[in-house]
């Protein structure tokens, strides 16, 4: 290890900052390209009528267009297997300051004692009324949990947010791209969890084509996930599994928050778990909120060859041909509606093609309306969000997690989700 991030790791970071093209034109807010051309979202599909009714979209639609997605993109979503909660432990009764506390929970998937286990790391606030329950908030990390959270009791350990390596990443990444502003989340009265999907579905090709095989074992022959995103898309499910059946946590307010490729598996898991009830994918693009068909950013062709495990192996048959795909990321956004959705962007972030997530969500909003909702009140990039549940948010600077990124996704977490008894606390940035 180099300073306890691996050098394999801290040499992908940098050479993914050093191949991320940058400098979106700020005045570029126009969503008309000749690649417009995926399907109307609620026309004709797959021989399915088109969709008129709230209940045409629910029962006939969505189901569909989720076959559609593992068929097409990320292989089965394995969202037939439970989490269970095998061990809990308390690491931290005097967390952040003593602005929560801090426990690992044990977590095996599947029904016997040959599924794989992975940790959930729970951090809950403090000063919160007796018998009252907290908003939860969740993502997946990068390196393990010990750094997200930062302490090294925790068992997964990887990456601390500390040391030359940790201090370059932040540089290019900003200053949240390994730990958040934790005692801050629990401040403004959330409880956050986080976890790392290294032990059952790692971000490597050869070690995860293992990993996968065993997941098989536990679901129908024709269930078998052959992607990486699928998996963690479905380990946000696992962990609300455990998670909602806790006392202290409102399952009526969950949320999930992911960046990069952990975005789109936040997206995936919103679409395919209704017990999600708020989503933030940050960056997500290709193969996440930006549409397959957009030219801009990256293509198919290059994030299949980068990362062959993540998807289904049908994903990469679409290089230099998606025009050809019959399904298109805005169908995806579609299938969280009417929930609320925040989609964060960066200006200086092409890579992730800010202007191809903003046009997917333009495609997607007909679903948000068709449910009752206000869906997209912005039709620019320049819009500031307006009250729909769908929302469209872009900030200075490239590809990371920044100061901003936290005071929105704070912001629209109170928006949607009524406030706890915790104090709020002021913005970060402030």
């Amino acid at each position: 290890m180099v300073g306890k991030l691996g050098p394999g790791a801290f040499a992908g970071l940098l050479l993914l900052a050093a191949c991320t093209p940058l400098g979106l034109n700020t005045a570029s807010t126009d969503i008309t390209h000749r690649e417009e051309t995926s399907p109307a979202v609620l026309a004709a599909f797959k021989g399915d009528p088109a969709v008129t009714t709230a209940e045409e979209w629910t029962v006939r639609r969505a189901p569909l267009l989720k076959k559609a997605f593992e068929d097409e993109v990320y292989g089965p979503v394995p969202v037939e297997l439970d989490g269970v909660e095998i061990g809990r432990r308390v690491v931290d009764a005097n967390y952040a300051g003593g602005a929560g506390t801090l426990e690992e929970i044990n977590v095996r998937i599947g029904p016997g004692p040959d599924g794989p286990s992975f940790r959930i790391a729970l951090a809950l606030p403090k000063g919160v009324a007796p018998g009252a329950k907290v908003p939860l908030l969740i993502n997946e990390n990068f390196c393990g949990n010990a750094g997200t959270m930062g302490s090294e009791a925790l068992s997964d350990g990887g990456c601390m947010d500390e040391g030359f390596e940790a201090s370059v990443i932040r540089l290019i990444f900003g200053k949240y791209i390994i730990k958040g502003p934790n005692a801050d989340i629990l401040k403004r009265g959330y409880a956050y969890a986080t976890l790392f999907a290294g032990p059952f579905a790692a971000d490597d090709a050869a070690v995860s084509k293992t990993q996968l095989e065993v997941l098989a074992k536990l679901l129908p022959a024709d269930r078998g996930p052959n992607g990486v995103v699928a998996v963690w898309a479905a380990a946000f499910s696992w962990s609300l599994d455990v998670l909602e059946a806790d006392s202290r946590i409102d399952a009526s307010r969950t949320a999930v928050w992911g960046h990069s490729r952990q975005g789109k598996a936040a997206l995936l898991a919103a679409a395919f778990d209704p017990r999600i009830e708020a989503v933030i994918p940050l960056q997500p693009g290709k193969g996440g909120a930006a549409l397959t068909r957009s030219y801009a950013g990256e293509s198919v062709k290059q994030i299949t060859k980068a990362y062959p495990h993540w998807f289904s192996p049908a994903y990469a048959a679409y290089a230099d041909r998606e025009l050809d795909i019959p399904v298109d990321q805005h169908q995806l956004l579609a299938l969280v509606a009417p929930r609320p959705m925040m989609l964060g962007n960066g200006w200086k972030d092409v890579w992730s093609d800010p202007n191809g997530t903003f046009r997917a969500a333009v495609a997607a909003d007909p679903v948000y309306k068709l449910l009752g909702a206000k869906g997209l009140t912005q039709t620019g990039l320049k819009d500031k969000p307006n009250g729909g549940e769908l929302e469209f948010f872009i900030r200075s600077g490239g590809h990371g997690v920044r100061i901003a990124d936290w005071d929105e996704m704070l912001d629209f977490l109170d928006r949607w989700f009524e406030k706890s008894s915790a104090a709020a606390e002021p913005k970060l940035s402030h």
